[in-house]
């Protein structure tokens, strides 16, 4: 059966590849693949014999491409997939492939390997669950600014790639919206200069992080849950229904469940 199939590569290091992914590297002989150059390097660094094998580049500026390659898929020729590095549907081009792949019957196979998000989430010490990932955070600040006070109402580990071009900005925009949130800057996962840095985002300036290499940051957020007492809550809802509906007990019933100053809450009231 024609397949497509996904082959995670080494984000560092080289001995990090599976005997599944290296086998499917030696023995395939259609590649589609992020930069053709690159796999190429791959191949020599295992000593893989090239001569038989035909490469064909996939990016994330390929989608013309995708009708042609289904074509090919469905005449019956299987073609493996690569990035420059881990998964090729991490961060990479292959989900728009993949997506046309299962809407025309192809079958798709993954052949798994090394990922910077759950190395990262264990090198981390921050709670695993629940953990989002949202892949590389916008270049632009206002668009950065959004997604940090958008976890404001959110609990878990949020991790996210960053350029280490803007790692220093992106830390102090942090600092400024969630400043009690536990960090973790992971960089080069798996290389000879892997480093952790684990921090409070309002001690970013005093964690010296270095810049450097690819990026992995980790923000642990927990939202504040404010605590309502059911009995409470029906008593003083059944005081404001049936006896008396006045400001102040409608204050006092909003402040239960706002967790607020009944006092501030009956002026907003009674403001005019």
């Amino acid at each position: 059966m024609s397949t497509l199939k996904l082959v995670t590569l080494p984000i560092g290091n080289l001995s990090d590849i599976t005997q599944r992914a290296l086998k499917a590297l030696q023995d395939e002989r259609l590649f589609l693949a992020e930069d053709t150059r690159n796999l190429r390097k791959i191949f020599d660094l295992y000593e893989i014999d090239q001569s038989h094998k035909d490469v064909d580049s996939f990016h994330d500026h390929s989608k013309d491409k995708i009708d042609y390659y289904i074509t090919k898929i469905k005449s019956g020729r299987s073609y493996i997939l690569v990035s420059d590095a881990g998964s090729p549907i991490i961060s990479d081009p292959a989900f728009p492939l993949v997506r046309a792949c299962i809407d025309a019957g192809i079958e798709i196979e993954s052949i798994p390997g090394v990922s910077s998000v759950t190395a990262a989430l264990e090198l981390s010490g921050l709670p695993p669950q629940p953990f989002t990932f949202y892949g590389f955070l916008a270049r632009d600040d206002s668009k950065k600014r959004e997604f940090f006070e958008s976890l404001l109402t959110q609990t878990g580990t949020f991790v996210t790639f960053e350029s280490p071009h803007r790692l220093e900005k992106t830390l102090k925009l942090l600092s400024s919206i969630l400043p009690d949130a536990d960090v973790a800057v992971c960089r080069e996962i798996t290389k000879k200069f892997e480093t952790v840095y684990r921090f409070k985002a309002s001690e970013w300036e005093s964690a010296e992080v270095k810049s450097v290499g690819e990026i992995v940051l980790l923000i642990h957020h927990k939202t504040e849950q404010v605590k309502i007492s059911n009995k409470k809550l029906t008593e003083l809802a059944n005081e404001y229904l049936y006896k008396k509906q006045t400001p102040k007990n409608l204050a006092k019933l909003l402040s239960e469940i706002l967790g607020d100053s009944s006092k501030d809450i009956y002026e907003q009231i009674t403001r005019k």
